[in-house]
């Protein structure tokens, strides 16, 4: 009797087609993981520049002023992690100060935060992560979160 050695060539298809299902079903389940992840990371980044635009605020009494998309306002440096930038590989972050004329004809500055990202379904797990305290104002590339003065 001689031993039969390897695999059959039906043997070998079947396993490469279920190795093959097998990745087709985790693959997209990866990709969402990923983009959940991201989105927390991009979360923690705005609550730490919400912060540092709050502690700017009530040390010198006004908002640092409006950036270019991709550079952090100076005046928020001292207060981020060093090494914190607004330029990111998957995303970008964009610093907004806009001064508005309220119903009683008083001026009020609003602040944003913009992330602008390529993925639309990044920007939908971004608004999903958003907690209270953030005002997410979204289109399919951009999401602004509203910095405001209260606390969670």
């Amino acid at each position: 009797m001689r031993r039969r050695r390897g695999f059959s060539f039906v043997e070998a298809v079947v396993t490469v087609a279920l190795i093959g299902l097998l990745a087709r079903i985790a693959v997209p389940g990866y990709g969402e993981m990923k983009r959940r992840s991201i989105a927390a990371a991009i979360m923690g980044d705005v609550h730490a520049i919400r912060i540092a635009t709050l502690t700017h605020y009530t040390e010198t009494g006004s908002f640092p002023p409006d950036a270019a998309s991709g550079q952090l306002p100076p005046q928020l440096m001292a207060s981020l992690p060093k090494g914190f930038t607004f330029d990111r590989t998957d995303f970008d972050y964009d610093w907004h100060v806009w001064n508005v004329v309220n119903g009683s004809g008083d001026s009020e500055t609003l602040v944003g935060i913009t992330v602008i990202v390529s993925d639309q379904r990044l920007a939908a797990h971004l608004v999903s992560e958003a907690g209270s305290g953030y005002l997410p104002v979204v289109t399919p590339t951009h999401v602004t979160f509203l910095v405001n003065n209260t606390t969670d």
